[in-house]
């Protein structure tokens, strides 16, 4: 028999990463020490220099162990927990770390309790008048964080009456959207304390304060089904019992369509020029755009299989209006032509020589 060879995997980037990141916040410990030790035993610095040399290790240092040791805790709740907890572990840990590191610090400087909270409260006061913004928006931050109502890689539609948005405007065709949204749509890629970071569609990113998030409407485009219509014109000479049973089978078969006994097809209107009918269909994943076209495809399909071109674009106007007259009729209204050769006529031919 072989020996079975056991393969062991290579340290992911990450892993190496945490690692050299903890081997950084031990060696600064360390040489903080080191250097507070040897300063303070041999009296290189007067006494009031070393207080003010502690001071700084304790802030300098403390400082750069936040931010690695943050990163840490990122990477390895991203890694077991997902992003959905890993933001929410981070933030509430940097919170903490932070209030710690400024506690040491004034107490390093020989603060005692009663005046860190007299000041503390005086100092809050003035802090909560002067930034009410920023504090809103650290509190929404909060309750985002806590309730979780999206998370990051989720695909919405933010709409708020805080930011205006121009629709564009369409000539009343039949083709027109029943239902538009006014909202800035994409997907979710960071939820921090302050802010909610959201790359749109069309590519560029925008970056919404969170007392505006929580005051807005946010549509979820989280689902692996939605509902698609299309609305299709067609020539008037085709007959509508035959063309609705025979759009219905071919949408229904589609391999977009998950529900196919969901599928309506129904005459949304109808004028001399055309007719215009509607497809409701229960389309599979959370985009509108491609079921879409594919149902166009198929509806095309059915209308040129019955052997009738579809109207010109330009024959036929919103609903109820009149065809336009063929070319070379009268216009109704319009002073016809005055006639050749009649006897009042004040054109006459030449006389013949």
């Amino acid at each position: 028999m072989k020996a079975s060879s056991v393969e062991t995997a290579a340290p992911s980037p990450a892993a190496w990463s945490t690692v050299l990141a903890t081997v950084l916040v031990v060696a600064l410990a360390i040489a903080g020490v080191v250097l507070y030790t040897l300063i303070g035993q041999y009296k290189i610095l007067p006494s009031t220099d070393f207080g003010y040399l502690r001071i700084v290790l304790i802030v300098g240092l403390g400082l750069v162990a936040v931010v690695v040791v943050g990163r840490i805790i990122h990477a390895i709740t991203s890694r077991f927990g997902g992003k959905r907890h890993a933001g929410l572990i981070t933030d509430v840990y940097r919170i903490i770390a932070y209030t710690v590191l400024v506690l040491v610090a004034l107490y390093a400087i020989g603060v005692n309790g009663y005046a860190l909270l007299a000041g503390g409260t005086f100092a809050g006061l003035v802090i909560g008048l002067a930034s009410q913004t920023a504090l809103s928006n650290f509190v929404a931050g909060v309750v985002l964080l806590m309730a979780r109502p999206f998370e990051p890689g989720d695909r919405l539609t933010f709409s708020s009456s805080q930011y205006g948005l121009l629709l564009p405007s369409y000539p009343p065709r039949f083709y027109s959207d029943d239902l538009l949204v006014p909202g800035f749509t994409g997907t979710v890629q960071d939820i921090g304390l302050m802010y909610t970071e959201l790359r749109l569609d069309q590519g560029p990113k925008v970056v919404f304060p969170n007392s505006i998030v929580i005051q807005g409407a946010v549509i979820s485009h989280g689902a692996s089904e939605r509902w698609v219509r299309v609305k299709y014109e067609v020539a008037p000479t085709i007959e509508p019992r035959t063309l609705l049973p025979k759009v219905r089978d071919a949408v229904a078969q589609d391999d977009w369509v998950v529900g196919k006994k969901s599928v309506n097809v129904y005459i949304n209107a109808a004028t001399m020029a055309c007719t215009v009918i509607s497809v409701d269909a229960l389309c599979a994943g959370n985009l509108e755009e491609p079921p879409r076209s594919a149902l166009y495809l198929r509806i095309r399909d059915v209308v040129n299989s019955l052997g009738a071109p579809n109207p010109p674009p330009d024959a036929h106007g919103p609903p109820g209006s009149v065809a336009p007259p063929p070319a070379g009729a009268p216009v109704s209204g319009a002073t016809p032509p005055p006639a050749s050769g009649g006897g009042n006529s004040a054109v006459r031919a030449p006389a013949s020589r």
